[in-house]
């Protein structure tokens, strides 16, 4: 193992105050052996990402049924007047949410009046360290990899440990905060005649950035001092040291809303459909029903499909895992192991597609047997196709060779 330490370099456009670089060389048969056991996490991956991928068509199709359901009982109400005939029901109910409250930092004072949530951000000056790695096969099979470790100064919002670093001495981070990031929300936000739950409350992300010259607040810590548009906690702001904060906040302030979920006393909660599925929207703005459902049963469709993308990778790393003995028994000579790579590569994302495909096509059996069955009819149709017409041109064509040659007969 080799060590190199080098000062006051410039990598990726940002500065690196030093690096440390080590080289090691991993043997053949450490190599060999390592490989081997990379195949159980390999088919732990492998039949755990199939196992993700029909557990997911599970969810997606519980999640249409019930938004499917939720669609046909929903109802547009207006939010003026709280109707009991209404109780239990899932009901469609747009306007502005607003509230009387006032939130304020209890830490540095800051306050903003009806807002309905506050939120503060700290960050924290530390080091960080970032590691590259670049891996040489030498003749015989072993390997040699030069790793580097680079160490710069940066803004953190948590606190970055420095004891896990490859080189600590002289790059010693604070342990803790003295200020963290947190959330403050109104104790009563309104949507007409109802009260919004602290939890759709939350959901009303329309995050814009306030000034502190904004606040009323007269008052500072010692140690604190405006900085741009938030605190800072330091001697110098334009030349920050390890372990000086700054802190910014952010406001929602009452805007528009429409929600989907079901009356209850005067508020909301989630509206269980029966396949036991829940509806609980809520979107920025003012829509119509049509256009909320519209909107939910296209976030399934995306939360399906990076699932099974996630998951389609997950398999196709573990099935290289698996064959990758192959690679390691190769690489005595480099040029074959890198030929055995590109093959395992390849063969791992196929079998991969075909493996998901299979899964997910018997998960949607399982779960919706109907569309499955219409589905493979439909498909099984557009696919026989071809051989139809394939073999209506071949007997049309035997039958104008017969003719003709009986003509030249």
């Amino acid at each position: 193992r080799l060590r190199v330490k080098n000062n006051s370099k410039m990598a990726d456009e940002e500065e690196v105050f030093d690096e440390v670089t080590e080289e090691t060389t991993e043997g053949y048969g450490s190599r060999l052996s390592n490989s081997f056991s990379g195949i159980c996490f390999g088919l732990l991956l492998f039949f755990g990402s199939g196992v993700t991928l029909f557990w997911n068509e599970g969810v997606a199709a519980k999640r249409y049924v019930a938004l499917k359901q939720g669609s046909k009982l929903a109802m547009e109400v207006k939010n003026n007047v709280v109707l009991p005939e209404n109780e239990g029901k899932l009901v469609v109910i747009s306007g502005t949410a607003t509230t009387e409250d006032t939130l304020s930092d209890p830490d540095f004072g800051f306050q903003s009046d009806k807002t309905l949530q506050l939120h503060r951000v700290a960050e924290m000056y530390q080091w960080a360290e970032k590691k590259t790695k670049k891996s040489v096969k030498k003749t015989g099979g072993s390997k040699t990899t030069i790793t580097t470790y680079s160490y710069n100064k940066k803004w953190s919002p948590v606190v970055i440990n420095s004891d896990k670093f490859q080189e600590s001495y002289g790059h010693d981070n604070p342990d803790v905060m003295k200020y963290e990031s947190s959330t403050w929300t109104a104790a009563k936000v309104t949507l007409g005649a109802f009260n919004l739950p602290s939890s759709e409350v939350l959901r009303i992300n329309t995050w814009t950035d306030t000034h502190v010259s904004d606040s009323n607040n007269t008052t500072l810590l010692s140690g604190v001092k405006p900085s741009g548009t938030g605190y800072y906690v330091g001697e110098n702001p334009s030349s920050p040291q390890v372990g000086d904060i700054r802190v910014t906040f952010s406001v929602v302030l009452p805007t528009d809303i429409t929600i989907v979920a079901q009356q209850s006393e005067g508020t909301f909660v989630p509206f269980v459909t029966n396949n036991g599925g829940s509806i609980d929207l809520l979107k920025t703005g003012i829509y119509g029903k049509e256009l909320m459902f519209s909107a939910a049963n296209k976030e399934n469709k995306i939360a399906t499909w990076a699932i099974r993308v996630i998951g389609i990778l997950a398999m196709y790393f573990g099935m290289s895992l698996i064959l990758d003995p192959i690679v390691v028994l190769s690489d005595v000579l480099p040029f074959l192991g890198t030929i055995a790579e590109i093959g395992v590569s390849l063969i791992s994302w196929v079998v991969a597609i075909i493996t998901s495909f299979v899964v997910i096509a018997v998960a949607w059996v399982f779960y919706r047997p109907i569309v499955a069955i219409v589905l493979f009819a439909v498909s099984g149709a557009v696919l026989a196709v071809p051989f139809f017409l394939k073999k209506k041109g071949s007997k049309s064509v035997s039958g104008e060779l017969t003719e003709s040659t009986e003509l030249l007969v």
